[in-house]
């Protein structure tokens, strides 16, 4: 059963440490699928031992928003690009219409492990804040949401088993050819996405959990 942590002032007066050690020791314990940071909720102990995988429980919008600060996100590139028949549908855009691809990868922290690689596709509509993605606070889609002043009115993802290609395998550590989870996340304001990512992990690094309550 998942319990809640004292929060990161507590913890530092019961152990008599500074809010750094108490935040890297959360942030370890968060590596090693011991504990879930949720924003609004705390800490919560989510297992008793190291996990080989790392899990992270997503179930609302502010539990990504959560994620993407507890995690390194690094950009590789950006540059426009002609929508490709092929994710077209995915993406939510037309086949040859110009979006900006934005390519990166997701890490535990600086230097630590690879969690996803990512494509994210932003529509030339809101090209005049790609650049400041790599220095923004929080995930992508608040952002541009924020900076465009498009409301966020649905959400969606989906999940897909798919073959890794030469660079997607690259990016994972992985060989081509070997399985990959990819998780196409969209976020529509009323003009249309904002933006849609494509996430890559490595199959036996993948974990999807859910959870449903009978409504009384």
């Amino acid at each position: 059963m998942e319990a809640s942590l004292p929060t990161e002032g507590e913890l530092c007066d019961e152990f008599d440490a500074s809010r750094y050690t108490v935040r890297e020791a959360l942030r370890r314990l968060v590596d090693q699928g011991m504990v879930s940071r949720r924003q609004g909720s705390g800490s919560v102990v989510v297992a008793t031992q190291p996990q080989a995988r790392y899990i992270h429980s997503l179930s609302s919008l502010a539990d990504l928003f959560q994620f993407a600060l507890d995690t390194h996100y690094e950009v590789i590139s950006s540059k426009p690009v002609r929508l490709p028949v092929a994710r077209a549908e995915q993406v939510g855009g037309e086949p040859g219409s110009t979006w900006i691809l934005v390519k990166g990868m997701r890490q535990t922290h600086v230097g630590g492990k690879v969690l996803s690689y990512t494509h994210s596709y932003i529509p030339e509509r809101l090209s005049r804040f790609v650049e400041e993605l790599p220095n923004c606070v929080g995930p992508f889609y608040a952002h541009l949401s924020k900076r465009s002043r498009e409301e966020i009115v649905e959400a969606d993802q989906e999940i897909v088993g798919e073959r890794m290609d030469k660079e997607i395998a690259k990016s994972l550590s992985r060989k081509e050819g070997d399985i990959a989870i990819c998780a196409v996340r969209r976020y529509i304001a009323r003009k249309g996405p904002i933006i849609t990512s494509l996430n890559w992990n490595a199959a036996e690094d993948f974990l999807f959990r859910m959870k449903l309550q009978k409504n009384l």
